[in-house]
């Protein structure tokens, strides 16, 4: 094959670049990758259970998946009628009783656990363009497979499994985490800091009248494709149309310039958009009852009945969720009251996302979890509450999930304004905390005048700009601001996985500093 060459001689004469390269060995390359993966393999070798965990979690997952493969030939036999006299009956398979039999080869325990580290460490999902290009062309990750005897899974692959996972086995890591670095000597956890920030959910900003046609679209778009489940198609031409003049006065309410009559104008636009709204509620309500009678009457493969029953159900979700939008939209413009944060409706897509505004922060649409830090920077408690829920009451649990997991009563709790309560103080003095300190000009005034001019708490004032860095640490290398899953549970998850991948971080810092002072101590 000839080489085609420019007239400039540009391109030197290879036939084709691309091809494969014989190489006898394959050296990794000593990279900030290959250290974190050496470190969670120490944390693995020293907690072995951690894999058993992760076993466990797939079986259960496995077994989920094979009682529904299980159930559908049990549904087509049944579907033949019995001989005279022969009685047969049988009862869907029960996971928890069924066994895993030597199938296709799983993706080892092992392989899942780095997994969900190593999406941690990425900051984003398997399936994120980065994280795609990192794991397609890093030598690393392909040595780490080949030892395995493997080839690299796929990014669904590992996206299942990974999210297969607990989130107690996640908290299980997490243990095992401050085990060892209580066993090296990093950290003796005599300080906690706690604080709290805002995440970004996978959702967008929210009015309520664009929450309210998309709402009513999903539902006709999902009802549409139901006869593919066997069940009657959600059609109907009169709530289509009331959803096209929906629409039209959404764009209408957000394109609205700026006038004196602006806010007069606004109102008769909800005015009408809820008249609309309330007929095409009745319309959808009535049809998904349709729906849900046809669903209880279905005698389809039990795997597509569990589909079916998926769907229908969040057509229900939908519609009651379109109702409650109506109201506080009715409350909130029309009436012009202030409707409850936690009443809201404030996603299409993460029914668990809520308003987050923090101190002079621009308003977010997610969440607020509190992070707990130790004095020597490893986070120690990451808990997830729901919505924007106040700081004050968030202290006891996370200073009980902290001293259960490191097994050390803090003699030092540092925290901001938000924290202060009497309660509080009161609770941590029961459980002989010998310095709370609660900055801002509430926990002054329930702090002691002596104790808040005494050196002890000048030094825990000080402690706050520690856990300030932490948040900044965690956002900007490991995309803490931002969750890509959806729901709580899956948000609680996903940011576990972030913590835990800093944490290790976290440990090969202490490791090479200790390895410093042996080699100067040797020297």
């Amino acid at each position: 094959m000839l080489a085609v060459q420019s007239s400039r001689s540009a391109l030197p004469a290879y036939p084709f670049p691309f091809v494969s390269t014989p190489l006898l060995f394959l050296a990794v390359p000593d990279s900030d990758l290959l250290r974190f993966l050496h470190e969670v393999h120490r944390l693995v070798e020293a907690t072995p259970t951690l894999v058993a965990l992760v076993e466990a979690d797939l079986d259960a997952h496995g077994k989920g998946k094979k009682a529904l493969r299980l159930d559908d030939p049990e549904w087509v036999r049944r579907q033949t009628k019995p001989l005279p006299h022969f009685d047969e009956t049988s009862a869907p398979n029960d996971p928890e009783k069924l066994v895993l039999a030597q199938g296709r080869p799983r993706t080892p325990a092992y392989v899942v656990l780095i997994a969900l580290m190593l999406r941690g460490y990425f900051g984003a999902g398997f399936k994120a363009c980065d994280a795609t290009t990192m794991m397609q062309e890093s030598i690393t990750l392909h040595v780490f497979f080949a030892n395995l005897g493997m080839k690299m899974p796929g990014c669904s692959t590992l996206t299942e499994l990974v999210n297969a996972l607990t989130n107690e086995t996640r908290l299980r890591i997490l243990d095992a985490q401050i085990e060892q670095v209580l066993a090296c000597g990093w950290d003796n956890f005599s300080a906690m800091l706690q604080d709290s920030t805002h995440v970004e959910g996978n959702t967008a900003w929210p009015t309520d009248s664009h929450t309210l046609v998309a709402l009513g679209e999903r539902v006709l778009r999902v009802g549409a494709s139901l006869p593919r489940l066997s069940l009657p198609a959600l059609v109907t031409q009169k709530a289509e149309n009331h959803l096209i003049a929906m629409a039209r006065l959404d764009r209408e309410i957000a394109l609205a310039p700026r006038t004196k009559d602006r806010a007069r104008a606004r109102r008769r636009r909800y005015e009408k958009l809820l008249w609309r709204a309330r007929r095409v509620h009745t319309v959808l309500h009535e049809a998904v009852v349709q729906v849900e009678a046809a669903l209880g009457l279905l005698d389809i493969q039990p795997s597509r009945k569990a589909m079916a029953t998926r769907v229908v159900g969040r057509l229900r979700a939908d519609v009651d969720a379109f109702v409650k939008v109506i109201s506080q939209c009715h409350a909130r413009v029309v009436l012009e009251t202030k409707v409850p944060m936690a009443e809201k409706v404030l996603s299409v897509s993460d029914p668990d996302a809520g308003f987050i505004a923090k101190g002079q922060r621009v308003p977010v649409i997610g969440y607020k979890p509190q992070l707990a830090r130790s004095g020597t920077g490893f986070v120690t408690g990451l808990l997830l509450p729901h919505g924007n829920a106040a700081d004050s009451g968030q202290l006891v649990p996370m200073f009980d999930e902290v001293v259960r997991r490191t097994h050390v009563t803090p003699s030092v709790v540092s925290v901001d304004d938000g924290y202060a309560s009497r309660a509080n103080m009161e609770t941590l003095r029961e459980r002989n905390v010998e310095v709370i300190s609660i900055n801002g000009a509430k926990g002054r005034a329930l702090t002691a005048r002596a104790d808040w001019k005494s050196e002890e708490y000048a030094e825990a004032r000080d402690l706050r700009s520690a856990v300030e860095s932490l948040m900044f640490t965690l956002k900007q290398g490991f995309d803490f601001g931002y969750v890509a899953r959806r729901g709580l549970e899956a948000a609680h998850g996903e940011l576990l996985e972030k913590a835990l991948a800093y944490n290790i971080c976290r440990m090969l810092r202490k490791r090479h500093a200790d390895d410093d002072a042996a080699h100067a101590d040797a020297a």
